[in-house]
């Protein structure tokens, strides 16, 4: 009855969606924090291929499949890949490099760790300290060559496991053998070079030819050879009984059930093998996918209900699932959809590799033998992402049924409801000792399965069930400078300050004269109450903060604060605005930060009234900081030996309302003290993570460098690049490094520069710990470690900053892919040693939080930013700003 009420009101016709006439070729990769980490830049190796473009005009999208397509010719990969080194780079797009199961098919860029002057990347500095670490060594493994070959099959088929099962009836001949779907290696050589076989299908009797064309030998050493250790271990754990969802294996068994907001915790594992400094080792992380019991139909019926108070009904449901990802049940595939087709449905038909018709619902039915309620519901349209173009080759559309397509993570909405979050967190949030016994639990289910040991011997391989131990170290606690007089404190053992700070003078003040705080009237007394604290806490920090002048607004309204800022702005004049607002309501604060820091060029702070209400010693602490770094004064600071030094952080964030621009932010440092900074944005375009106006902002850096420094420029200049994975390193050694070096020699022109260029990564998935008693916690802030685990051909280290009282830390990776710095004359050298160093300190740097965070305080800065403009001014700030921290 309901359903019948749906069709009705949805009222889709049944016309199909034109295909996209973009030309593209997906390269893709592996997912964030499981490359083998023993090259800067890994072999992009390719998918089964994009269909050719006089095919795609022949052809339908394919509901929930892939087109199999025949791959291009070696040669015409060759081609490619040798104009590309030879400087037609391509660009990689979106975080953390590009992502999927590969065929292996060449080898791409690879980038060795830069010259330097100094031998070595590991320091000394410290108090040493044992780490057990989530990586297993390998004790034995294959030492004979490989034999790869290329699999098509006549007619083609584009699901894996009729692939493999198409294979297996010929393994007495093929022997012992991997296959990843498109590419077949094996331990002998089969004759001749070009070899096809005749297999029936089951289901139907159609005979299947499989022909397979042999590529090359894979020798010991070769990093082919690495991808396929993993391809092996790939293999072994599917004998665990666990179910593959994307590219990781979860637990279904083992799922953890939260009826009370309708989600599954499903736990499994992350794994990756490489070849580190200590060898060839395993790395297995836990993972967690959050499932949800709600499919995309139920939440459009969700929808549908609310459609006599929202007329744009339609525009909620497309906003909350387009860029989502979903679970098909029927194959256990993720997607990301991309778009959704209203003008087409489940009665829609598209035509089989055979020519034939054929509706959705009736594939379905015959395909998994599944039966779909409704028959007028919307299309889901999932586009793969561009990587790089290949000329004649095209993206497809994947059509998904929003009845069996089953939705993941968690909404934005539900991160807000913290008692979902807290719920969330006891089964997600591990501590040291927790987690140590699910690795145990892991590689002993491993060892012990018999079908998975089976696999392993085959090949040789044998995994030791012991975490390795490795060697690091503790820096010392950082001192911090405060006041005029640069009176010190220590920073503390778990690097945590914020109990000096109520007491201690900070170390530079702004001064502020006149300043406004706007307040609907009904919490008139209430930040009446406010401003005193304010003031007092203030004044306690030697921070001359004059009395504001509070102007009553008659209500909530955007139009009400909007107009009353300007009126504000255009009668007082204030340096300072301070806005009190109901709710966290996005449409509010960006009304009010594009008011000021477009439009009027002001810095400004907005406070949520039950914040006011509170009237916390520490949030007023926390504001009074605020206040001052956004107006020019600085805190705190630590000491940097280096005094004509620019150290600069850069970040990306992708626009919330334009999901095809991105913005980059630039953080510099300006004084000797690295306390001034220096802050602009560029567009990216098609939510690029790489910058091609890297150049422009570095320039811009320089320039007012030069002009708040008598005309000096700086002597050496590190960069710390956030937002960049392994499979975007080529891209930005050979374009935002030669981009920073022009621009130098823009400047410097013949004179040297010291540069050092720095990825910074967060999404990893190393973990350290340390033994305390018969119990496991995490190291202490200032942990280095810059061995075992660490990549033979980068000059790399990891460094633990925080202190995690809950759950397990997350380190942070650095890795050094330029290091000209003692190239100009210099009292002292810049050692690996050094560089960590001064990596810790600048994580004391970010004035939001007293204590250390993640990454470099310029990173976080940088990101600070980004995060603004991309999610609420979604153009350039005021130039008049860019000297100030007006975005913390």
């Amino acid at each position: 009855m309901y359903i019948s009420y749906i069709v009705q009101s949805l009222n889709f016709s049944c016309k199909k969606l034109p295909m996209d006439t973009n030309t593209v070729w997906r390269a893709r990769g592996r997912a964030r924090g499981s490359n083998p980490p023993n090259q800067l830049q890994q072999p992009q190796q390719y998918r089964r291929p994009r269909p050719m473009v006089s095919q795609v005009r022949n052809m339908q999208p394919q509901p929930g499949s892939q087109q199999a397509i025949r791959p291009p010719s070696v040669e015409q990969v060759t081609s490619k890949i040798s104009s590309l080194t030879t400087g037609d780079v391509p660009m990689p797009i979106g975080r953390g490099a590009v992502r999927g199961r590969q065929s292996i098919e060449n080898t791409y860029f690879r980038l060795v760790k830069p010259e330097s002057s100094i031998s070595g990347k590991q320091g000394f500095t410290g108090q040493p300290i044992e780490l057990i670490s989530n990586y297993f060594p390998i004790k034995t493994y294959t030492d004979w060559s490989l034999y790869q070959y290329r699999v098509d099959f006549n007619p083609p088929q584009d699901r894996i496991n009729i692939q493999r099962g198409l294979l297996s009836v010929h393994k007495e001949f093929l022997g012992t053998y991997i296959f990843d779907g498109t590419m077949l290696f094996s331990r002998k050589k089969y004759e001749p070079n070009i070899l096809e076989l005749t297999s029936k299908q089951i289901m139907n009797d159609e005979i299947v030819i499989v022909t397979l064309k042999f590529t090359s030998v894979i020798e010991k050493g070769d990093y082919v050879s690495i991808q396929i250790f993993n391809l092996l271990l790939r293999k072994s754990l599917g004998h665990l009984k666990l179910t593959l969802v994307g590219r990781n294996y979860y637990d279904a068994k083992a799922k953890i059930d939260i009826p009370k907001y309708k989600l599954q915790l499903w736990p499994g594992y992350e794994t990756t093998i490489g070849m580190f400094d200590n060898g060839l080792l395993l790395r297995s992380e836990i993972s967690t996918k959050i499932m949800r019991e709600e499919t995309v139909f139920d939440f459009l019926k969700e929808c549908l209900k609310s459609r006599n108070e929202n007329p744009n009904w339609m525009v909620k449901f497309k906003m909350a699932i387009i860029g989502s990802v979903v679970l098909t049940r029927y194959n256990n595939q993720t997607y990301r959809i991309d778009d959704i087709d209203e003008t087409s449905s489940t009665t829609s038909t598209f035509l089989k590799k055979d020519g034939s018709s054929i509706s959705y619902i009736d594939y379905y039915k015959q395909r998994y033998n599944i039966n779909i309620s409704n028959q007028r519901q919307p299309m889901l349209i999932s586009k793969k992402k561009k990587s790089f173009r290949i000329e004649g080759e095209e993206t497809e559309l994947v059509y998904l049924v929003p009845e069996l397509c089953t939705m993941t993570g968690i909404t934005q909405n539900m991160i807000n409801n913290r008692f979902l979050m807290q719920d969330i967190a006891q089964f997600t949030r591990t501590d040291p000792t927790e987690r140590i016994s699910k690795y145990n639990t892991f590689i002993r289910r491993v060892l012990t399965t018999p079908m998975s040991t089976e696999s392993l011997t085959q090949w040789n391989l044998t995994l030791s069930n012991k975490l390795i131990t490795i060697p690091g170290r503790v820096l010392p606690q950082e001192m911090l400078y405060s006041g005029k007089n640069d009176s010190t404190y220590p920073a503390g053992i778990n690097a945590d300050w914020t109990a000096h700070l109520r007491s201690l003078p900070m170390y530079r003040h702004a001064e502020i004269s006149n300043w406004v705080i706007v307040t609907p009237y009904m919490w008139s007394s209430d930040v009446g109450q406010f401003t005193n604290t304010l003031l007092r806490v203030a004044n306690n920090m030697h921070f001359s903060l004059s009395r504001p002048r509070i102007v009553e607004i008659k209500d909530t309204q955007i139009k009400t604060y909007s107009d009353s800022l300007d009126r504000v702005v255009n009668e007082m004049s204030p340096l300072f605005i301070l806005c009190v607002i109901l709710t966290e309501r996005n449409d509010l604060y960006s009304v009010i930060k594009r008011k000021l820091c477009i439009d009027r060029g002001i810095p400004s702070q907005v406070v949520l009234a039950k914040q006011v209400q509170k009237n916390n010693m520490s949030v007023c602490t926390k504001i009074a900081i605020q206040i001052n770094c956004k107006l020019g004064g600085a805190p705190w600071r630590v000491k940097i030996p280096e005094s004509k030094m620019m150290i600069i952080g850069f970040d990306v964030y992708h626009d919330k309302q334009n999901k095809n621009k991105s913005y980059g932010a630039l953080i510099a440092t300006m004084d000797k003290y690295h306390t001034k900074f220096f802050s602009c944005v560029e567009p990216h375009q098609s939510g690029e993570e790489i910058s091609p106006y890297f150049a422009t902002s570095i320039y811009k850096a320089l320039t007012k460098y030069k002009s708040m420094n008598e005309g000096a420029l700086p002597q050496s200049i590190i960069i710390y690049r956030d937002g960049v994975g392994d499979g975007q390193l080529s891209y930005v050694h050979k374009t935002e490094v030669e981009m920073v070096k022009r621009t130098c020699k823009d400047f410097y022109g013949e004179q040297k520069v010291g540069l050092a260029f720095i990825i910074v990564k967060k999404r990893i998935s190393t973990r350290f710990f340390c033994k305390n008693k018969e119990n496991y916690k995490n190291p202490p802030p200032g942990t280095v470690i810059d061995n075992s685990v660490t990549d033979p051909t980068m000059y790399d280290f990891y460094l633990v900053p925080q202190h995690v009282t809950k759950g397990t830390v997350t380190p942070t990776h650095y890795n050094v892919i330029v290091d000209t710095l003692n190239e100009i004359p210099r009292t002292i050298l810049i050692t690996p040693d050094i560089l960590q160093r001064l990596t810790y300190k600048l994580t004391h740097l970010y004035y939001n939080w007293s204590g250390t965070v993640r990454v470099p305080g310029v990173c976080q800065l940088a990101h600070k930013l980004a995060f603004l403009v991309g999610n609420s001014l979604h153009t350039y700030p005021n130039p008049s700003l860019e000297e100030f921290l007006y975005f913390l």
